[in-house]
């Protein structure tokens, strides 16, 4: 009875810590995603925001992530990294045992030429790594688990938005 006992309480605390995991793939697949947040606005002209989100695993994990900025090129048409500034560091985002966390970056660019314009996308790697020990006893990290996401709209939720609660798949700067 005693082990049941403590089963069911460390079942309930999982829960609550991160709930993510215990409501299992549709509500991880619910928090990983990537959405543009910051436009080419007033308070912010030439720039692009770029938020992501990330689940949780209930783990002593660290989340990470890095943005990336693409520009939609016709000649080829795709989407091609922008050089120079279309990278961010790897920022984290925080311990893996909430059931998710939002990060961003905001890009800044050169004004295009009198009227042109920019078209632009962002792209989001996610990783949860962990410290393990090497056979010799030293501490290294590794990443247990990656994804990516392409920004798309419509999400609800975002933080640091301008306007707030903006949520668009790509951006074009003027």
């Amino acid at each position: 009875m005693r082990g049941f006992i403590v089963a069911a309480l460390a079942a309930a605390w999982l829960a609550a810590l991160a709930p993510g995991v215990a409501e299992g793939r549709s509500a991880q697949a619910r928090y990983l995603w990537a959405t543009i947040n910051i436009c080419d606005t007033p308070r912010h002209p030439n720039e692009m925001g770029v938020r992501a989100s990330m689940p949780g695993n209930g783990r002593r994990q660290g989340m990470f992530m890095r943005f990336h900025a693409q520009f939609y090129d016709p000649a080829r048409n795709a989407y091609r990294e922008v050089a120079g500034v279309g990278r961010s560091p790897w920022i984290r985002a925080g311990s893996a045992r909430f059931r998710y966390r939002q990060a961003g970056f905001t890009f800044a660019f050169d004004p295009p030429a009198a009227g042109t314009s920019f078209k632009l996308r962002g792209l989001v790697e996610v990783e949860w790594r962990e410290r393990r020990r090497t056979r010799s006893g030293r501490l290294r990290t590794v990443v247990v688990r990656r994804a990516v996401r392409v920004t798309r709209g419509g999400r609800k939720g975002v933080r640091g938005g301008d306007p707030p609660g903006y949520s668009a798949g790509s951006c074009e700067i003027r």
